[in-house]
């Protein structure tokens, strides 16, 4: 199964909404747990990519059910984000934003690979090979970007949860898996992975 440390970036550094947050509301641990929890679903189905095959048609469909499963697993995150609420820090919406925004960048690469991936026509093998590269080109994109964690993590009240967190360590080695391989369809390159999870750059 094969990604690139730019998924890893995109998945150990999702966006999550934080706001300004209430005496009920959740406590650093909690709240980072819960974040965790959200994130984990779409970093293993990111790094759970298809297998080569040499038959060009299949390898447009099992390309195109991964990129689906993908995008929907964003917005599944996304969507268990924005009911997370507020985090229990200073500058929790700035945060939020962030992390939202990153996780958000990282679901639109998942989705514009998809069409682009839709669009080759399956009955000609010549066009697959000359097409799919750049129809993958946003997955390859995202191996120079920053994970939206990362901005999160930078806080230390979060980075201490984050590192005591067993659902955040079981982010952390998911997105382990995705740094030293390409993204699906294309050739190795050095990919750009989650960095300072929990704090620890």
């Amino acid at each position: 199964m094969r990604t690139s440390r730019g998924l890893a970036g995109l998945l150990v550094a999702p966006a999550v909404l934080l706001a300004g947050c209430g005496p009920s509301g959740p406590t650093v641990e909690q709240w980072t747990e819960s974040m965790c929890a959200a994130v984990l679903p779409f970093v293993r189905t990111a790094v759970d990519t298809p297998g080569e095959t040499p038959d060009p048609a299949q390898r447009l469909r099992v390309l195109s059910d991964y990129l689906t499963r993908t995008t929907q697993a964003a917005d599944g995150a996304l969507g268990d984000l924005d009911r997370l609420g507020p985090a229990p820090v200073d500058d929790g919406d700035a945060l939020s934003a962030r992390l939202q925004s990153g996780l958000g960048e990282i679901r639109s690469a998942f989705s514009g690979a998809r069409s682009r991936v839709d669009a080759i026509d399956p009955a000609d093998p010549a066009a697959v090979q000359r097409d799919l590269p750049a129809a993958l080109e946003p997955l390859a994109r995202l191996g120079g970007t920053t994970g939206p964690l990362d901005e999160v993590t930078g806080n230390p009240a979060i980075a201490s949860a984050f590192r005591a967190s067993t659902t955040c360590t079981d982010l952390t080695r998911s997105a382990e898996q995705a740094r030293a391989t390409p993204p699906p369809g294309a050739p190795a390159a050095d990919p750009n992975g989650p960095t300072g999870e929990g704090g620890s750059s």
